[in-house]
Protein backbone atom coordinates (compact mmCIF):
# COMPACT_ATOMS: atom_id res chain seq x y z
CA UNK A 1 0.00 0.00 0.00
CA UNK A 2 1.56 3.33 -0.96
CA UNK A 3 2.26 6.19 1.78
CA UNK A 4 -0.68 8.41 2.44
CA UNK A 5 -0.53 11.35 -0.25
CA UNK A 6 1.88 9.77 -2.36
CA UNK A 7 -0.33 9.65 -5.61
CA UNK A 8 -1.69 13.05 -5.59
CA UNK A 9 1.42 15.41 -6.76
CA UNK A 10 1.23 13.25 -9.96
CA UNK A 11 -2.16 14.95 -10.27
CA UNK A 12 -0.98 18.58 -9.65
CA UNK A 13 2.79 18.52 -10.54
CA UNK A 14 2.93 17.79 -13.86
CA UNK A 15 7.34 18.20 -13.59
CA UNK A 16 7.02 15.07 -10.86
CA UNK A 17 8.13 11.93 -12.67
CA UNK A 18 9.25 9.58 -10.13
CA UNK A 19 8.74 9.25 -6.49
CA UNK A 20 10.12 6.82 -3.87
CA UNK A 21 8.91 6.97 -0.35
CA UNK A 22 10.21 4.74 2.63
CA UNK A 23 11.96 2.18 0.22
CA UNK A 24 13.57 -0.68 2.20
CA UNK A 25 14.79 -4.12 0.52
CA UNK A 26 15.88 -6.85 2.34
CA UNK A 27 17.68 -9.94 0.82
CA UNK A 28 16.87 -13.12 2.23
CA UNK A 29 20.20 -15.88 1.42
CA UNK A 30 18.13 -19.20 1.86
CA UNK A 31 21.64 -21.12 1.20
CA UNK A 32 22.99 -19.62 3.93
CA UNK A 33 20.17 -20.96 6.80
CA UNK A 34 17.95 -17.81 6.31
CA UNK A 35 20.62 -14.87 6.55
CA UNK A 36 18.98 -11.79 5.89
CA UNK A 37 21.05 -8.64 4.55
CA UNK A 38 19.23 -5.24 4.65
CA UNK A 39 20.53 -3.06 1.29
CA UNK A 40 18.45 -0.18 1.56
CA UNK A 41 16.48 1.33 4.83
CA UNK A 42 13.51 4.06 4.66
CA UNK A 43 15.08 5.76 1.25
CA UNK A 44 12.72 9.13 -0.34
CA UNK A 45 13.50 10.42 -3.52
CA UNK A 46 11.72 12.66 -5.94
CA UNK A 47 12.89 13.56 -9.29
CA UNK A 48 11.66 15.89 -11.58
CA UNK A 49 11.48 16.79 -15.32
CA UNK A 50 15.58 18.19 -16.11
CA UNK A 51 16.65 17.06 -12.69
CA UNK A 52 19.95 14.69 -12.33
CA UNK A 53 20.29 12.73 -9.21
CA UNK A 54 23.39 11.60 -8.84
CA UNK A 55 23.58 8.93 -6.12
CA UNK A 56 26.50 8.70 -3.25
CA UNK A 57 27.98 6.89 -0.74
CA UNK A 58 30.20 3.96 -0.28
CA UNK A 59 30.52 0.61 -2.12
CA UNK A 60 27.59 -1.49 -0.46
CA UNK A 61 25.33 1.76 0.13
CA UNK A 62 22.62 0.14 -2.05
CA UNK A 63 23.25 2.58 -5.04
CA UNK A 64 22.37 -0.06 -7.69
CA UNK A 65 20.01 -1.89 -5.44
CA UNK A 66 18.09 1.62 -5.40
CA UNK A 67 18.59 1.89 -9.47
CA UNK A 68 16.64 -1.66 -9.92
CA UNK A 69 14.10 -1.25 -7.55
CA UNK A 70 12.91 1.70 -9.48
CA UNK A 71 13.01 -0.30 -12.49
CA UNK A 72 10.96 -3.20 -11.11
CA UNK A 73 14.00 -5.73 -11.38
CA UNK A 74 13.74 -5.88 -7.83
CA UNK A 75 10.22 -5.96 -5.70
CA UNK A 76 11.56 -3.42 -2.65
CA UNK A 77 10.36 -5.05 0.93
CA UNK A 78 9.15 -1.95 1.74
CA UNK A 79 7.78 1.32 0.87
CA UNK A 80 6.09 3.06 -2.90
CA UNK A 81 7.69 3.68 -5.83
CA UNK A 82 5.47 5.72 -8.16
CA UNK A 83 6.49 6.49 -11.70
CA UNK A 84 4.38 9.45 -14.33
CA UNK A 85 2.35 7.62 -16.74
CA UNK A 86 0.37 9.83 -18.32
CA UNK A 87 -1.44 7.36 -20.48
CA UNK A 88 -3.84 6.35 -17.16
CA UNK A 89 -5.99 8.12 -15.79
CA UNK A 90 -4.63 8.06 -12.68
CA UNK A 91 -1.54 9.93 -14.45
CA UNK A 92 0.80 7.17 -12.35
CA UNK A 93 1.98 3.90 -11.86
CA UNK A 94 2.96 1.85 -8.75
CA UNK A 95 6.17 0.47 -9.61
CA UNK A 96 5.60 -1.63 -6.39
CA UNK A 97 2.51 -2.74 -7.13
CA UNK A 98 2.44 -3.20 -11.07
CA UNK A 99 1.63 -6.61 -13.38
CA UNK A 100 4.63 -7.81 -15.26
CA UNK A 101 3.30 -6.49 -18.59
CA UNK A 102 2.44 -3.06 -17.02
CA UNK A 103 6.22 -2.86 -16.11
CA UNK A 104 7.90 -3.82 -19.73
CA UNK A 105 5.35 -1.17 -21.35
CA UNK A 106 6.63 1.81 -19.22
CA UNK A 107 9.95 0.32 -19.40
CA UNK A 108 9.39 0.23 -23.45
CA UNK A 109 8.20 4.08 -23.27
CA UNK A 110 8.73 6.28 -19.96
CA UNK A 111 11.71 4.40 -17.92
CA UNK A 112 15.24 3.72 -19.45
CA UNK A 113 18.04 2.14 -17.74
CA UNK A 114 21.62 1.89 -18.90
CA UNK A 115 24.10 -0.19 -16.78
CA UNK A 116 28.03 -0.87 -17.19
CA UNK A 117 27.39 -4.03 -19.11
CA UNK A 118 25.81 -4.77 -22.12
CA UNK A 119 23.40 -7.87 -22.09
CA UNK A 120 25.08 -9.28 -25.97
CA UNK A 121 22.27 -10.72 -28.43
CA UNK A 122 24.42 -12.92 -30.82
CA UNK A 123 24.02 -12.61 -34.41
CA UNK A 124 22.61 -9.31 -34.13
CA UNK A 125 24.54 -6.29 -35.59
CA UNK A 126 25.64 -3.58 -33.58
CA UNK A 127 23.36 -0.99 -36.04
CA UNK A 128 20.17 -3.43 -35.12
CA UNK A 129 20.78 -3.69 -31.72
CA UNK A 130 20.94 0.36 -31.07
CA UNK A 131 17.99 0.98 -33.40
CA UNK A 132 15.63 -1.86 -31.86
CA UNK A 133 14.11 0.18 -28.80
CA UNK A 134 13.12 2.96 -31.18
CA UNK A 135 11.68 0.10 -33.58
CA UNK A 136 9.90 -1.57 -30.74
CA UNK A 137 7.92 2.10 -30.12
CA UNK A 138 6.86 2.19 -33.90
CA UNK A 139 9.80 4.07 -35.27
CA UNK A 140 10.42 3.33 -38.93
CA UNK A 141 13.80 1.35 -39.42
CA UNK A 142 15.32 3.27 -41.80
CA UNK A 143 14.33 6.36 -38.97
CA UNK A 144 15.78 4.40 -36.70
CA UNK A 145 18.54 3.20 -38.00
CA UNK A 146 20.01 6.91 -39.33
CA UNK A 147 19.53 7.68 -35.62
CA UNK A 148 21.53 4.53 -34.17
CA UNK A 149 24.20 5.20 -36.74
CA UNK A 150 24.12 9.14 -35.48
CA UNK A 151 24.91 7.66 -32.11
CA UNK A 152 27.21 5.60 -32.79
CA UNK A 153 29.66 8.09 -34.64
CA UNK A 154 29.17 10.64 -31.74
CA UNK A 155 30.08 7.78 -29.49
CA UNK A 156 33.00 6.95 -31.64
CA UNK A 157 32.15 3.52 -32.53
CA UNK A 158 34.01 2.54 -35.62
CA UNK A 159 31.70 2.48 -38.33
CA UNK A 160 33.63 -0.90 -39.60
CA UNK A 161 31.97 -2.46 -36.52
CA UNK A 162 28.50 -1.01 -36.68
CA UNK A 163 27.62 -4.71 -39.06
CA UNK A 164 29.39 -6.66 -36.27
CA UNK A 165 27.72 -7.95 -33.01
CA UNK A 166 29.20 -6.72 -30.21
CA UNK A 167 30.78 -9.87 -28.51
CA UNK A 168 34.41 -9.60 -29.59
CA UNK A 169 34.34 -5.66 -28.59
CA UNK A 170 36.31 -4.62 -26.28
CA UNK A 171 34.78 -3.49 -22.35
CA UNK A 172 34.86 0.35 -23.96
CA UNK A 173 33.18 -0.02 -26.99
CA UNK A 174 30.38 -2.60 -25.62
CA UNK A 175 29.73 0.11 -23.01
CA UNK A 176 29.79 2.74 -25.73
CA UNK A 177 26.84 0.71 -27.27
CA UNK A 178 24.98 0.04 -24.38
CA UNK A 179 24.88 3.68 -23.67
CA UNK A 180 23.55 4.26 -27.39
CA UNK A 181 21.02 1.28 -27.06
CA UNK A 182 19.60 3.34 -23.55
CA UNK A 183 19.79 6.78 -24.77
CA UNK A 184 18.28 6.20 -28.31
CA UNK A 185 14.97 6.49 -27.74
CA UNK A 186 14.55 9.20 -25.43
CA UNK A 187 12.41 8.25 -22.48
CA UNK A 188 11.48 10.98 -19.75
CA UNK A 189 13.00 8.86 -17.05
CA UNK A 190 16.42 7.56 -16.95
CA UNK A 191 18.12 5.60 -14.61
CA UNK A 192 22.16 5.10 -14.88
CA UNK A 193 24.25 2.66 -13.09
CA UNK A 194 27.89 3.41 -13.91
CA UNK A 195 27.69 4.31 -17.68
CA UNK A 196 31.16 6.00 -18.22
CA UNK A 197 32.73 2.87 -15.55
CA UNK A 198 35.14 1.76 -18.49
CA UNK A 199 35.66 4.82 -20.64
CA UNK A 200 38.59 6.98 -21.52
CA UNK A 201 38.62 10.37 -20.17
CA UNK A 202 37.56 11.57 -23.82
CA UNK A 203 34.47 9.19 -24.36
CA UNK A 204 33.45 9.43 -20.42
CA UNK A 205 32.95 13.55 -21.89
CA UNK A 206 30.63 12.51 -24.90
CA UNK A 207 28.45 10.54 -22.55
CA UNK A 208 28.42 13.31 -19.95
CA UNK A 209 27.21 15.15 -22.80
CA UNK A 210 24.54 13.18 -24.14
CA UNK A 211 23.35 12.95 -19.98
CA UNK A 212 23.30 16.52 -20.10
CA UNK A 213 21.44 17.23 -23.68
CA UNK A 214 18.68 14.59 -22.17
CA UNK A 215 18.13 16.62 -18.92
CA UNK A 216 18.27 19.76 -20.86
CA UNK A 217 15.39 18.38 -23.08
CA UNK A 218 13.38 17.49 -19.80
CA UNK A 219 14.26 14.10 -19.06
CA UNK A 220 14.60 13.18 -15.21
CA UNK A 221 17.56 10.95 -14.39
CA UNK A 222 18.72 8.92 -11.71
CA UNK A 223 22.37 8.14 -12.04
CA UNK A 224 25.63 6.32 -10.16
CA UNK A 225 28.74 8.02 -11.60
CA UNK A 226 32.36 7.21 -9.53
CA UNK A 227 33.98 10.00 -11.73
CA UNK A 228 33.89 13.07 -9.86
CA UNK A 229 34.26 15.44 -13.07
CA UNK A 230 31.26 13.27 -14.43
CA UNK A 231 29.05 13.63 -11.55
CA UNK A 232 29.70 17.80 -11.75
CA UNK A 233 29.01 18.05 -15.02
CA UNK A 234 25.69 15.98 -15.04
CA UNK A 235 24.53 16.36 -11.31
CA UNK A 236 21.71 18.85 -10.57
CA UNK A 237 22.15 17.52 -6.78
CA UNK A 238 23.03 14.12 -4.62
CA UNK A 239 21.72 11.84 -2.82
CA UNK A 240 23.87 10.38 -0.29
CA UNK A 241 23.42 6.44 0.37
CA UNK A 242 24.73 5.03 3.82
CA UNK A 243 24.94 1.11 4.58
CA UNK A 244 22.73 -1.03 6.66
CA UNK A 245 24.51 -2.00 9.06
CA UNK A 246 21.86 -5.25 9.69
CA UNK A 247 22.58 -9.05 9.09
CA UNK A 248 20.33 -11.41 10.46
CA UNK A 249 19.14 -15.19 10.68
CA UNK A 250 15.36 -15.78 9.80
Amino acid sequence: MSPPGIESPFLTDARLMLRARGVEKTFTLHTQGGLRIAALNGVDLDVSRGECIVLVGPSGAGKSTLLRCLYGNYLASTGAIMLRDDTRAERYLSITGAAPHEIMRVRRDVIGYVSQFLRVIPRVSTLDLVAEPLIARGIEPADAHLRASELLARLNIPTRLWPLAPATFSGGEQQRVNIARGLIAGQPVLLLDEPTASLDADNRDVVADLIVEARERGAAIVGIFHDENTRAKVATSRLKLTPVATAAAA
